[in-house]
């Protein structure tokens, strides 16, 4: 009869073989980055007319890596002959945490833009202009993805589009003319970026717009008087821009207006007395501005005010009345 020592022995070594066996099993499930990497290539198909063979990857149309093989840019405009077509939504960009550039530009792109390029933190220019991307596309949201250079004219080829998302980039040049044709946008946010000139006339031909973001930009011109066509405008943000000239009487037809900032501009001119009669408006924020005049008292029409900001301006009497507008505001 064995010892109770070699039992001990015995029963040590079986446990270490299942643990091994473990350890094994976990590993081959969860492949190393650059092994994740050879696989999304693999299965995009994108490359599948060129090579399979993904330890030379480095050395495929449009591919450039790091000293340590990770993929750092994908850049096939210069890589006519690779197809992408239906297969863009194949590739998982959650893979590629080292890319910094992504460019396919010129090649026809279709199906959504897949969800996992939000993810791509070291992502630096994101170019996908002139891709003849789905017209039934409804929300395109490509916030805070490192995107560099203009708004692409295509983009007004996507009539279906509602909501159009691209705050916290680096674009620049002006709004193109071409985002009058989103007759069905509801929400456009393009904050934060480096936007410059005029706002486009024909913005203001968005009769469906109830979301509007340009603030944080370098925009300059005049707030037009065809303002007022935005008839079911909820938010209204144009704030910390250039703009000047005053504030047109059209935008008291707004009357589902709930948030207004054009605060830090250089507008002139008195504080249209029929502001007060936006009985929705929540938040009225006009401060930094060049405004002069006395604050009208109709402001105190506002029922639903919780925020007025008329701080630096040319005000007359302002901290004065500005105190009692809070105070007969708030009784």
């Amino acid at each position: 009869m064995a010892s109770s020592s070699t039992f001990s022995i015995i029963l040590g070594v079986l446990w270490a073989t299942i643990l091994l066996s473990f350890a094994t099993t976990v590993t081959a499930a969860y492949p190393s980055p650059l092994e994740s990497e050879a696989i999304a290539l693999l299965e995009s198909r994108w490359w599948s007319n060129h090579s399979s063979n993904t330890s030379q990857r480095c050395q495929w149309p449009g591919i450039t890596c790091n000293t340590a093989e990770s993929i750092t840019k994908i850049n096939l405009s210069d890589a006519p002959n690779i197809e992408v077509g239906d297969r863009f939504g194949k590739l998982n960009f959650s893979s590629f945490p080292n890319l910094v550039l992504l460019d396919l530009s010129d090649h026809q792109l279709r199906g959504k833009i897949p969800h996992q390029i939000g993810d791509l933190s070291a992502l630096k220019y994101l170019d996908l202009s002139n891709c003849g991307l789905s017209e039934n596309l409804v929300t395109l949201n490509l916030s805070q993805c490192g995107i560099v250079g203009r708004i692409p004219i295509a983009l007004g080829q996507l009539t279906n589009l509602q909501s159009l998302i691209l705050w916290g980039n680096q674009i620049n040049g002006s709004i193109p003319l071409e985002i009058g044709y989103l007759r069905n946008l509801t929400y456009l946010d393009l904050y934060n970026n480096r936007l410059v000139d005029s706002i486009p006339i024909t913005l203001y031909q968005l009769t469906n717009l109830e979301i509007l973001y340009l603030d944080n930009n370098q925009l300059q011109g005049s707030i037009p008087s065809c303002v007022g066509n935005l008839s079911k405008m909820q938010t209204l943000s144009l704030g910390s821009n250039l703009l000047k000239g005053p504030i047109p009487q059209e935008i008291c037809n707004l009357a589902n207006l709930t948030s207004l900032y054009i605060s830090q501009n250089k507008l002139t001119g008195s504080i249209p007395s029929c502001i007060g009669s936006l009985s929705k408006v929540q938040t009225l924020s006009l401060g930094s501005n060049l405004l002069k005049g006395p604050i009208p008292q109709e402001i105190c029409n506002l029922a639903n005010l919780t925020l007025l900001d008329l701080s630096q301006n040319k005000l007359s009497v302002q901290s004065l009345l500005v105190l009692l507008v809070y105070q007969r505001c708030s009784t």
